[in-house]
């Protein structure tokens, strides 16, 4: 019997309907897979839309002006901090500057390019948390004078099952774009992403 039943539980385990069997072979059938280790790198489902941008990064160095949603974790070394959520813009180096993700009013950062460029691409080095199984909307929007902003880029992000936490670090071509200030942000997108960090915010100006 335990053997008809744990073949039925095989044939069946795919619609759920595994009729007749104990409560201990369903919980099995049941018991969730532990995820792998997190992984430094993005899948590459994550960056398909990375393309190479010909440009100079005119965000390296730049001060971020405004931010939202930031939060603190002793491991992270209060990484909400002044001293902290400037390095996004630390260009080679990677930053952190730690959020919230989807709090009600989005959390972002806006950096002030210093003066008004043409931009042709804009790129950002992010991570989310990957308990909630969710998706994760990345908007990029420029200004000439921080009030009137248009949008460059926005790209929903997939869930990476391979991974416990979602890493990727991605360029995006974008129409030429007048700007002084660029807003890269997460806006509320109708689903709870946990925490999540910027690591590197860029914007790319083409070479002279």
């Amino acid at each position: 019997m335990k053997k008809s039943c744990a073949w039925f539980a095989r044939i069946f385990l795919a619609t759920g309907a595994v009729a007749g069997c104990s409560q201990s072979i369903q919980q099995v059938s049941n018991t969730p897979t532990l995820p792998p280790p997190a992984v430094e790198s993005a899948s590459p489902s994550n960056i398909t839309s990375s393309k190479p941008i010909l440009g100079t990064n005119v965000a390296a160095g730049k001060p971020v002006i405004a931010r939202n949603g930031g939060i603190t974790y002793p491991g992270w070394a209060n990484a909400n901090d002044p001293a902290d959520y400037q390095t996004t813009t630390n260009y080679p180096k990677l930053g952190r500057w730690g959020n919230g993700t989807n709090q009600g009013t989005g959390t972002f950062q806006i950096v002030d390019l210093g003066a008004v460029y043409s931009l042709n691409g804009v790129g950002y080095n992010i991570d989310w948390d990957g308990a909630f199984k969710n998706s994760l909307t990345f908007r990029v929007e420029v200004s000439t004078d921080n009030k009137t902003w248009r949008l460059a880029s926005e790209i929903v992000h997939p869930y990476s099952p391979n991974t416990s936490f979602n890493k990727l670090d991605i360029d995006v071509a974008i129409p030429p774009m007048s700007a002084r200030y660029v807003k890269y942000w997460e806006p509320p997108d109708g689903q709870w992403n946990g925490w999540g960090t910027f690591h590197q915010l860029r914007a790319y100006s083409p070479k002279k």
